[in-house]
């Protein structure tokens, strides 16, 4: 099945209903970009072990940290924490 998608500004696109569908793909997913000589391949990667091993969009980090019951210094660690697993 072939789809024409335009690009958009920086450089974004806007991945069909039918293809999302087809491919299962879901809002966070990975895509693999390999380059050919003639063009792009898109395919959607599974991470292993899951969700649990995907990086944490900042949404989800506010999320997290924006508790009533979180002191300053558990946010400071939890930010220290994150940090130190970048290495």
């Amino acid at each position: 099945m072939a789809t024409l998608i335009r690009v958009k500004d920086k450089f974004q696109i806007t991945i069909p209903l039918a293809l999302r569908t087809a491919t299962a793909l879901q809002l966070g997913d990975y895509l693999e970009a390999t380059q050919f000589e003639d063009g792009i391949l898109l395919r959607p990667q599974r991470l292993a072990g899951g969700a649990a091993s995907k990086p944490k969009g900042i949404v989800d980090f506010l999320h997290e940290t924006r508790s009533l019951s979180r002191t300053r210094q558990d946010i400071d660690a939890s930010v220290a924490d994150d940090r130190a697993s970048w290495a």
